[in-house]
């Protein structure tokens, strides 16, 4: 969710330099630790409707890989299922945001929310490939509409004296709060009562997250209804391609992708890995939970790491070092080992998140690529990798069985990350050649 928060402060907030509007979705999370007791109640009021979404979401994609793996889908067919999720959460985006008004945003979101229930319900009576696929392109355009909706209202609702900074930070450490409470109680549920009551206690959830969006906030915001109402231009498809051609926004773009790519990738068949070593959901659970936890613990001491080491190196071979551990999954079937090898590949993946955060900061000029354009570009490439991990995991897992999806998975992809970003710098190096002659 990181990556919504920086989309959400480039596109809204045209006035300020890209330097520091990255600077407030990346330094937060340093502060984060030594600043939740200066909170506003309002913005905690603010905060927890939002946790009951992402518990009620991670209680459900904790579950979906092995529910579809105990309906005896195929592996390739389970990535390719899964994938349908986030491709219409991308196609949400576009039209919630422009659906979206302060004045009826609650409802709104009410509306989405309560969708988003529907069909987390609906995945308990799936009984078959297609009837999931129908719920699980619903749940991810319900999912989607919620979380695009629920940043701007965030943000607009925010009291105006709340320091803006910090306030994007709790957002996000909240957001992983959620994560890893609904990912340990999801395979907890699931172990005990099945997994129809993992979905159908998860759909719950979202009634009790209306009634405290009503409860705990007013009808009015706190005034960042003020805040960039313009809109950029239509971005013609020549402008996209130009900027791609843009050195520093193509190599941050490749990084985004594959880190996007590995994490759903791991995060969909360590849960079937798990099952065929004979682990438990609560186990599975354990692994997704403290995943999440390590990214909300990483990130705030990230910014130390990246400003000591810099943004290129931990950019450029983060990633590799990454799916190296990655890879080391199948060697091993006790829990704790991989544990230990799942959390430290997390570990990784946080540090390299906030330094490509960084690099896109230090990197795209202004001058040369509009920062509007330079925020769609960079998110649309982390969705790309989020909606290719599962489905290119599947096709490797059909093909080599689950374990070889970290082998050939990681090897494949960092194969991959190193060909991109040595086509870049061709592509940098011709480009330099024709202006100077």
């Amino acid at each position: 969710m990181l990556d919504f928060v920086q989309h959400d402060i480039l596109c809204r907030k045209r006035s300020r330099p890209l330097r520091a509007i990255f600077v407030e979705s990346v330094e937060p999370a340093r502060v984060l630790a030594n600043k939740w007791m200066d909170m506003k109640l309002s913005t905690v009021k603010l905060l927890v409707p939002i946790v009951a979404v992402t518990i009620q979401s991670n209680s459900a994609s904790t579950v979906i890989p092995p529910y579809l793996d105990h309906m005896r889908i195929p592996v390739a067919l389970i990535g390719t299922l899964v994938s349908l999720g986030p491709i219409f959460a991308l196609a949400s985006r576009l039209p919630m945001g422009m659906a979206y008004n302060q004045r009826r945003a609650r409802s709104l979101l009410s509306i989405a929310i309560l969708a988003m229930g529907v069909t987390n319900f609906l995945f308990s009576l799936a009984t078959d490939s297609l009837s999931f696929a129908l719920v699980q392109s619903l749940n991810g355009f319900s999912y989607g509409a919620v979380t695009t909706l629920y940043l701007a209202f965030y943000v607009e609702s925010l009291a105006p004296d709340e320091n803006r900074n910090h306030a994007m930070g709790y957002y996000v450490g909240t957001l992983a709060v959620g994560y890893s409470t609904g990912n340990f109680f999801g395979g907890i549920v699931a172990d005990r009562w099945g997994y129809e009551w993992t979905f159908q206690l998860g759909a719950l959830l979202s009634l009790v997250s209306v009634a405290l969006l009503w409860v705990l906030h007013g009808p009015h915001g706190g005034g960042e209804d003020k805040l960039g109402r313009k809109r950029e231009g239509g971005l013609a498809g020549r402008d996209s391609v130009k900027a791609l051609l843009e050195p520093g926004l193509a190599t941050v773009v490749i990084v985004a992708l594959f880190l996007n790519l590995l994490h759903q990738m791991g995060g969909v068949f360590i849960s079937l890995y798990g099952l065929g070593v004979g682990m438990s959901l609560t186990q599975i659970g354990i692994f997704r939970a403290a995943y999440a936890g390590c990214n909300a613990v990483t990130r705030p001491i990230s910014g130390h790491i990246v400003s000591r080491l810099g943004h290129r190196g931990l950019s450029h071979f983060g990633f590799p070092l990454q799916a190296l551990i990655l890879m080391l999954v199948p060697l091993f079937s006790d829990f704790a080992l991989i544990l230990f090898v799942y959390v430290a590949s997390g570990l990784l993946r946080a540090i390299v998140v906030v330094a490509n955060a960084v690099g896109l900061v230090e990197e795209v000029p202004e001058s040369r690529v509009r920062r509007g354009l330079a925020s769609g570009v960079y998110n649309a490439a982390g969705d790309v990798g989020n909606i290719l991990g599962p489905s290119a995991g599947g096709l490797i897992a059909h093909a080599t069985g689950i374990g070889g999806v970290f082998v050939y998975g990681s090897v494949g992809s960092a194969v991959l990350f190193f060909l991109g970003m040595a086509l870049i710098r061709r592509l940098h190096r011709r480009g330099e050649h024709g202006r100077a002659s």
